[in-house]
Formats: C-alpha cells, structure tokens, sequence
C-alpha cells in the first residue's frame, strides 16, 4: 500500500489547490481518491467528492483539484 503526494506549487492554477487537498491511496490493486477538506473540491470525472469520500479510481479518470485537472494512468 502507498500513498502519493504531488506538489503543484509553482504552477498558476496552483492557487486554488489546498496545500492539503486530495490524497490517492493503493489499497491491494485499487487507487483510491479522498478529498481532504480542501477549499475549491477535488472531482473525479466530474463528479464532486464529498470530504472524506474515498472513491475508487480506474485508468484514464479525469482528476480536478480546484481548477487543475489530470488524467489518472496506473503505471
């Protein structure tokens, strides 16, 4: 199991990304997505996370964090 941690500093829509704001977790095989609170929401395919929802995560997901958004690939 591995947590990951992404560092969006620096980028202009960085800003609105919670210095704390998703984290993805591998649980066995499955990734998981959790908002963690963060100001500006984390959305998976469109879809608004609820805080604490962990939601599982399959290839080629569109990943929001505030206005970033990033396709999930397992690799």
């Amino acid at each position: 199991d591995a947590t990951l941690q992404i560092d969006l500093e620096g980028y202009p829509e960085g800003k609105y990304v919670s210095h704390r704001h998703a984290q993805i977790t591998k649980i066995k095989d499955v990734y998981y997505i959790e908002d963690l609170g963060s100001s500006n929401h984390t959305f998976v395919n469109q879809i608004k996370l609820a805080q604490g929802q962990a939601e599982p995560l399959k290839e080629g997901d569109t990943i929001r964090f505030g206005k970033v958004e990033v396709t999930f690939h397992e690799r």
